[in-house]
């Protein structure tokens, strides 16, 4: 009897585990705060916060006809500036995307049935100089599928759980979503000259006590290639899609730093070569705002030498709107000119005397 109460006991155990399961995965598939099968229900709110694991399903599903895609470079944009434009907006960026990643979410975005209109992007160095096939991180792949096969991982996470939990929380104390402000970091940063040199004159310290022999134009161009076949192919596909492509405003100090790798002139070659090849297409606009002196030279707009203030997207933002710092055939070798003209011919020298004589010995150059 005893055996036979035991082996009832171990079936009700069993049985119990199972529902237990069935429950946590139905609890994760309903509040599903990674979006992964559909957009919130119940009246949660739409939080987006972590682009690795959230950006494939919200491509997927929520609700859009532009996007604005990218690196942290887009990430203080507000959509409700697009809107204004009669666009319906997300923000897709994903912090220091590489082209394979870019790749990865349009793959999600022209999946939909409904085309988006707009895509705006940033283009960045790091873009253009990594293997193409290189991604920031590991990404999720059980969540660039829609299939049931391969979501253990997402249906029975703690993490995603705990996430599910909070959402819930969220709900019951009123919090609206954020698709505003997804991802923006303007709050988080401390911007300034002083914070600026501070912060990038180490590893400019370290480039003047070198040797530097720079990367050949051949192999950058031959890099850049690879990295915008996995942009064109989406360009090329969606004839219908307008791209608003926009070259960031690096600070002065990215350039320094150009100058003493010795790759300032391979660089600016490498940026025109793939302005040059964007610039074929014509549901493509380009945006060049790396010569814009004034903006670049204003280090209290900066927390290093290359990320900007939130100040600097919506001009931007505006300078899309307006059609400003637009890139055609005939001004794209004076734009990269002039830079090349600025960067070499600046004095690095006084910018650094001056915060020397002001910042403290610790933290001087």
């Amino acid at each position: 009897m005893s055996e036979k109460n035991n082996f009832i006991r171990l079936l009700g155990y069993l049985f119990g585990a199972v529902m237990a399961g069935i429950a946590v995965a139905v609890f994760i598939f309903c509040v599903d705060p990674f979006y992964h099968y559909h957009k919130a229900w119940f009246g949660i709110p739409t939080v987006l916060e972590n682009a690795v694991y959230q950006t494939p399903g919200a491509a997927r599903h929520l609700e859009y006809d532009s996007v604005i895609l990218g690196t942290s470079m887009t990430e203080n944009f507000r959509v409700s500036w697009f809107d204004e434009l009669g666009w319906d907006t997300v923000k897709l960026s994903y912090s220091g995307a590489r082209t394979d990643d870019l790749k990865a979410i349009m793959g999600q975005v022209f999946e939909r049935e409904d085309l988006p209109r707009h895509i705006v992007m940033d283009i960045n160095d790091y873009q253009l100089t990594v293997p193409a096939w290189t991604a920031y991180v590991e990404r999720p792949q059980y969540l660039y599928t829609e299939s049931l096969a391969d979501d253990i991982p997402y249906l029975y996470s703690f993490d995603v759980f705990t996430i599910s939990l909070e959402r819930i929380l969220d709900k019951l104390q009123g919090r609206k979503s954020n698709l505003e402000e997804a991802y923006t970091w303007e709050d988080e940063e401390y911007f300034g000259k002083k914070a600026v040199l501070t912060y990038t004159a180490p590893a400019i310290q370290a480039l003047s006590e070198q040797e530097n022999e720079g990367r050949s134009l051949e192999s950058l161009i031959e890099i850049c290639d690879q990295n915008l076949n996995n942009i064109t192919d989406f360009i090329e596909e969606n004839p219908e899609t307008e791209f608003y492509i926009f070259y960031p405003p690096y600070s002065i100090l990215y350039w320094e730093e150009k100058m003493l790798n010795n790759e300032l002139e391979q660089m600016l070659e490498m940026y025109k070569h793939s302005m040059q090849r964007l610039n074929q297409y014509e549901n493509v606009k380009i945006y060049y705002f790396q010569n814009d002196f004034e903006k670049i030279s204003d280090l209290e707009q900066y927390r290093d030498e290359s990320h900007y203030s939130p100040e600097y997207n919506r001009y931007i933002f505006e300078s899309i709107r307006d059609g400003n710092r637009l890139v055609t055939q005939e001004n794209l070798e004076e734009y990269v000119e002039s830079m090349y003209l600025y960067a070499l011919n600046y004095d690095y020298e006084a910018l650094w005397r001056d915060f020397r004589e002001e910042a403290p010995i610790d933290e001087q150059r």
